[in-house]
């Protein structure tokens, strides 16, 4: 009789260790394209978060007739309630934030050196702006402050470079040296005394960083990670800084290359003036310029260029970045 079982057989164990290497290959050709295409949408995300703010200061400058600055005129005495709100702060009610913004006192301490005495204490703690978040940023959305924790955001505003070349004649305000080290008001966002308009941009709003990032660790002498943003002192994202610090809190004048410059002057601190730029993006920083549009500046953009571009009225012809 004809034997009618199956002449069917399974894989050699050697079979399927080749289909295994081949699925393993496929694996290891498709996980960059993977991790790529993640990083093109967290990138277009970051740059939708710079859109909405360009669009804010627009929206800001067409309420007030300047940008958005840091700080108030004199309020109150002494150092914990010295200048009052960040730039951030003043957007708010350009990016559907009107009711926190109704609740501040403006008058009170933005530190929170003063909590729980301060005013502001209850909106400053719970008051979270997912488009001040990069999300690529490996770095905490948060930070205790004292006894209260309050948002730290990734992106900082460019209040000028620090810089010896520039054609213009125009005498920038400063820079103001201390400590901390060099501030110059020759940028887009500045402060209560020295506000801009476009009016002021003589260098051309397309051709001037409004904000940029700070989104990444720096890394210390030991390669030891290290979170050192402009925002990581007293108020986080909502105040502009207090006593000898006034108005320098989450913004930076330029002074070092992309991702340079640990440890330098005016680089030793979280509240120090001059902390430079740096992402998690692999190939720069995101943007957003004076004229509402966004866009990439390399890792590799020459210093010359770096501060030109921070710089609205130094005159300089702006190279390609």
């Amino acid at each position: 009789m004809r034997d009618l079982r199956s002449n069917t057989r399974g894989f050699t164990l050697v079979e399927l260790l080749v289909v295994i290497a081949i699925i393993g290959v496929l694996v290891a050709l498709l996980l960059p394209a993977v991790q790529a295409a993640r990083e093109a949408a967290r990138r277009s995300q970051c740059s939708n978060n710079f859109k909405q703010m360009g669009l804010a200061a627009h929206m800001y400058h067409d309420t007030f007739g300047i940008l958005p600055f840091n700080g108030v005129p004199q309020v109150g005495s002494g150092s914990t309630i010295q200048r009052g709100v960040s730039w951030f702060f003043r957007l708010l009610p350009f990016m559907e934030q009107q009711p926190a913004f109704e609740k501040a006192v403006f008058t009170g301490d933005w530190t929170l050196q003063d909590a729980p005495a301060s005013p502001n204490v209850n909106l400053i703690q719970t008051l979270r702006v997912p488009g001040l978040w990069c999300p690529s940023s490996p770095l905490p959305k948060t930070k205790m402050l004292g006894a209260v924790e309050v948002q730290t955001p990734h992106y900082v505003g460019i209040s000028g470079s620090y810089y010896t070349g520039g054609t213009s004649t125009t005498v920038s305000p400063g820079p103001f040296q201390d400590t901390y080290g060099r501030t110059v008001y020759s940028g887009v966002i500045s402060i209560s005394e020295f506000t801009v308009g476009f009016k002021d941009i003589t260098d051309g709003t397309s051709n001037v960083m409004m904000a940029s990032e700070q989104s990444d660790f720096q890394r210390d002498a030991s390669g030891n990670k290290v979170d050192r943003r402009s925002s990581g002192h007293w108020g986080g994202a909502w105040s502009c800084g207090a006593g000898a610090r006034n108005w320098t809190q989450n913004v930076t004048t330029v002074r070092y290359p992309i991702k340079g410059g640990y440890g330098s002057a005016g680089n030793g601190a979280p509240y120090e003036v001059n902390i430079p730029l740096f992402s998690a993006h692999p190939s720069g920083v995101m943007c957003v310029l004076a004229d509402g549009s966004v866009r990439m500046v390399a890792q590799t953009v020459d210093f010359a260029t770096l501060t030109a571009i921070s710089d609205r009225w130094d005159g300089n012809v702006v190279g390609q970045f």
